[in-house]
């Protein structure tokens, strides 16, 4: 089930809350054998934690009209591509209990058949809707991600996949740090500051020194200009702080969602038409695929709610080695330059560390596992290939050292009937005329 999921690293004691703080003396973690982990483990996991700022749906097209019906990526401008709306729902700190859409998606979660793989029944029966005062409900579920948004992970049809949902990109997450190490290089401030800093009076070239991440005013132009497609946005975490198979859940109770990182984003051409950067290897997506800065994607474990204010603390880190920058790098970002430049998947390692790369379940397969797949086989054809050639090599040189064995033996012994014959040649005496009586 998707509850004992959440918790497969690292197991609660049966009287402990799944909220309850990791570092409190009546807290006692267990391993998959039943056996309690070290404190100091369990604080590691703990000190994990991310605070929800900002959520995100899709946005209408602007100047949709003025587009072809079907259009390509470079027939958008930069406003025409991940097109965000920056969903009004109530902060956590306005409101203690959580909305009912949260709750009913809980009591319905029970209910739902496993085999419904973007349970629709959740998303058909709860409200969404903005409530009197305004507000809107962002509620996830698993496969689907954000209800009543439809991202590219949900269309997969259209892309000629048979599956139609990839639930491993469920959410899409990115963070305010990630932001902040964009903003802080010098040849791509220019491109992610939003306009009103880049406005500010200054010295020219020194963009990348405009954005603190800690002044408040700074981070909301961010949580109104966000420009990677995320569906959220949070404070907090960096992409060398979270591994795939890291679960995270919310503190205190406040919503029953359980999500567990899945991969990095790879950054699309899209990322650079959406900055404005040059494409290549100068560009925004080669930086941030080079460092796992495009955010980082989740499949949904248990549905609930997101409010601004909410923390997902971590509570299982089961592959600390591969964090978003360490996947992203090996598989992304250690290739020759023709590599880099045209983002292809590639591998430099050992086949074992690739081995072991491919065989973490909750990796994503789509740009990730595939890719670790397909170099996998190829590495390990290689390998049969290498080691039937050593072997034939082998072969051969027995065969060969076998063959001037006997050519040596029998010139070794055609040399000695030679020598016997000459020997008797050359020691012949012409006997005696007694001898010659004698016989």
């Amino acid at each position: 089930s998707t509850q004992g999921k959440a918790t497969k690293a690292v197991k609660m004691a049966p009287n402990a809350s799944a909220y309850q703080d990791f570092s409190s003396s009546s807290f006692q973690a267990t391993g998959d054998d039943g056996k309690p982990i070290s404190d100091s483990f369990a604080s590691m996991i703990a000190l994990q934690s991310m605070t929800v700022l900002g959520i995100y749906g899709r946005a209408p097209i602007p100047r949709r009209e003025t587009l072809p019906e079907k259009p390509k990526d470079s027939d958008k401008a930069k406003d025409q591509t991940f097109c965000r709306r920056r969903l009004r729902v109530k902060p956590i700190f306005e409101d203690e209990e959580c909305t009912d859409a949260s709750e009913e998606s809980a009591n319905q979660s029970k209910h739902v058949s496993e085999e419904c793989p973007a349970n629709e029944k959740v998303a058909d029966g709860v409200n969404v809707e903005p409530t009197k005062e305004g507000y809107e409900a962002a509620l996830f579920i698993p496969g689907h991600g954000l209800v009543g948004s439809e991202m590219f992970h949900t269309k997969q049809k259209e892309h000629g996949w048979e599956d139609p949902t990839l639930e491993e990109r469920a959410i899409l997450f990115q963070s305010i740090e990630n932001y902040a190490k964009i903003m802080s290089n010098p040849d791509l401030a220019v491109y992610a500051l939003p306009q009103k800093l880049l406005e500010v009076e200054g010295e020219e070239g020194d963009a990348h020194t405009r954005f603190d991440k800690s002044n408040d005013e700074h981070v909301e132009l961010i949580l109104d200009n966000t420009s990677f497609g995320e569906q959220v946005v949070v404070r907090g975490v960096e992409a060398s702080g979270i591994s795939v198979g890291d679960i995270f859940e919310v503190e205190g109770g406040l919503s029953p969602l359980v999500v567990e990182v899945s991969s990095p984003r790879l950054p699309c051409s899209l990322v650079d038409r959406k900055h404005g950067s040059p494409f290549g290897m100068k560009g925004m997506r080669r930086y941030c695929m080079t460092h796992a800065l495009a955010g980082w994607f989740t499949r949904v474990l248990v549905p609930g709610e997101l409010r601004p204010g909410m923390v997902l603390t971590r509570t299982a880190h089961p592959y600390p080695k591969w964090t978003m920058t360490e996947i992203s790098k090996a598989l992304y970002s250690e290739g020759n330059r023709m590599e880099l430049a045209k983002s292809k998947a590639h591998w430099k390692r050992s086949i074992e560390e690739l081995r072991e790369l491919h065989n973490l379940e909750p990796l994503g397969w789509y740009e990730w596992r595939w890719e670790a797949e397909k170099l996998l086989t190829k590495m390990e054809e290689e390998r049969e290939k290498e080691e039937a050639e050593n072997n034939e090599t082998n072969k051969k040189r027995a065969e060969s050292s076998g063959s001037l064995f006997e050519r040596l033996t029998s010139s070794f012994n055609g040399a000695c009937d030679v020598w016997c014959s000459a020997s008797d040649l050359l020691f012949y005496c012409e006997p005696s005329p007694e001898e010659v009586a004698a016989a």
